[in-house]
């Protein structure tokens, strides 16, 4: 699974590298909207999300290039993330009926609590949208336990704590975290924050793990071409067809 901020650094080249991920490779995409406060990413994201917004870039544009991805015959799964002020300025029903509309399979809210998400999951189940929960080393099993009671979808472990961003090694601690999710669900175990290589991709799903989600590694690359992202197109693909290389 890939993530990528719809406008970084305009909306062409989001539509371009959406397009190029899926066709080289990538099985699921996270959307980004573009945020002012993006508590949970770092330094590259942080940037990311600066650009798309001085470009101009709102939700409404990300629904719309998500319906650009299924009118050209993209039928991969894809996740809206959004952290929350976007969702309760549009309103939290409006928001996910957009979501709906647009072609996506759900959204992935980083900075709302799992007790603080009753309305956003009522919403969803109504129009039959995937909430994607989260798991993190210092997750307790009790807090586990509930929190994958009500997950759909998949279940999105953090690798690390901490934000988002390229790291060289895999924390020792995911295995464990994958070990102990799976003994309280079935559903797939996502492994995301600071996979950057084709050996990680490998080592986290010898750990047990279903996927891998990757995105600081892509925005990294692109932003050395910020004044032609288009040329940064070649690397990403490569780049994307080493990670699918590592899941066979």
């Amino acid at each position: 699974m890939t993530h990528l901020y719809y406008g970084d650094p305009n909306t062409s080249f989001s539509d371009r590298l959406a397009e190029g991920l899926f066709s080289s490779g990538a099985d699921m995409l996270e959307m980004g909207i573009a945020y002012s406060d993006p508590v949970a990413d770092g330094e590259v994201f942080q940037k990311a999300c600066k650009r798309a917004l001085d470009g101009g870039t709102n939700p409404y544009m990300v629904f719309k290039g998500i319906k650009k991805l299924r009118e050209k015959g993209f039928k991969q799964p894809i996740y809206v993330t959004s952290y929350f002020g976007p969702v309760y300025k549009i309103g939290v029903s409006k928001f996910l009926y957009l979501v709906k509309n647009s072609g996506a399979q759900g959204v992935i809210i980083p900075d709302i609590l799992f007790e603080e998400k009753k309305e956003l999951q009522n919403s969803a189940n109504k129009l039959r949208l995937n909430v994607i929960q989260f798991a993190t080393p210092y997750s307790t099993n009790e807090r586990l336990i509930k929190i994958l009671k009500n997950a759909q979808g998949f279940v999105y472990c953090m690798a690390v704590p901490g934000v988002t961003g390229v790291r060289q090694d895999v924390s020792k601690e995911i295995e464990a975290l994958v070990k102990r999710v799976k003994r309280f669900t079935n559903l797939p175990v996502y492994v995301g924050f600071g996979i950057s290589k084709h050996e990680h991709v490998k080592n986290i799903l010898s750990m047990g793990a279903d996927g891998v989600i990757v995105g600081s590694a892509i925005g990294k690359i692109y932003e050395k071409y910020l004044d032609n992202p288009e040329k940064s197109l070649p690397e990403i693909v490569s780049f994307t067809k080493s990670l699918k290389g590592g899941t066979i």
